[in-house]
Formats: structure tokens, C-alpha cells, sequence
């Protein structure tokens, strides 16, 4: 019976323990990074629109859905930045996690785009 090269080349470094999962996941960073910077850019636009609102009569309205969206857009930065960190089970945690906020930015995009003037 061999042994698999992950377990062979943890078993020959005495600093890593090999009974933990090693962490294979830093490739997808990169995607990761551009879908982040993609809900940059639409938050960005979405802050340029409130911004021109001035003195609305729903400003109050729009500025709750802002930070809504602000706050979906950083659920999905730190699940993007935990998960790629992350082996095992916990990278599966935090994928969902992502998944998540990524429906909820879409979600609250398009309350956006339904109610903005």
C-alpha cells in the first residue's frame, strides 16, 4: 500500500502535522479577488446614486439599503478571505458563508435597482 504524496511530503516535514488537512485552496484567491472587486464596483455605483439623492424625501430609505449592501458586500470579502485559508470542513463552512452573501448583495441589488429613483 503506498502512501499518497500530500501524506508523504507532510511526513517529511517535521513542522507540519500530518494528521491535518493541508490547505490546497489558495488557487481559487484570484477568482475570489475578482468577484469581490465586481461588488466593489457595484456598491460603488450604488454610492455614487445616493450620493446625488441630496435632500430626498426617502433618503433615509436608500441610506439603509446602502448599508445593507455594504454589509452583505463584507460577509462575502471575510468568507472569501477566510475560505481559502481554511481545509476540511471549515472550508466548506465558509464556501456556504459565501454563497450566502453573495444571494444577499444580489438580493438587496435589486431592492436597489426596484426602488432608486
Amino acid at each position: 500500500m503506498r502512501s499518497s504524496p500530500v501524506a508523504s511530503t507532510l511526513a517529511l516535514n517535521p513542522l507540519k502535522n500530518p494528521s491535518y488537512p493541508a490547505r490546497t485552496h489558495f488557487g481559487e484567491r484570484p477568482a475570489l479577488e475578482a468577484r469581490i472587486k465586481a461588488c466593489d464596483e457595484k456598491l460603488g455605483a450604488v454610492r455614487r446614486k445616493f450620493a446625488l439623492l441630496g435632500n430626498h424625501p426617502r433618503r433615509a430609505d436608500y441610506a439603509k439599503l446602502v448599508f445593507q449592501l455594504q454589509g452583505a458586500r463584507d460577509q462575502f470579502a471575510d468568507a472569501a478571505y477566510r475560505m481559502v485559508r481554511e481545509a476540511g470542513g471549515l472550508y466548506h463552512e465558509d464556501h456556504e458563508r459565501l454563497e450566502v452573501a453573495e444571494r444577499a448583495f444580489s438580493f438587496i441589488l435589486r431592492r436597489w435597482d426596484a426602488v432608486a429613483p
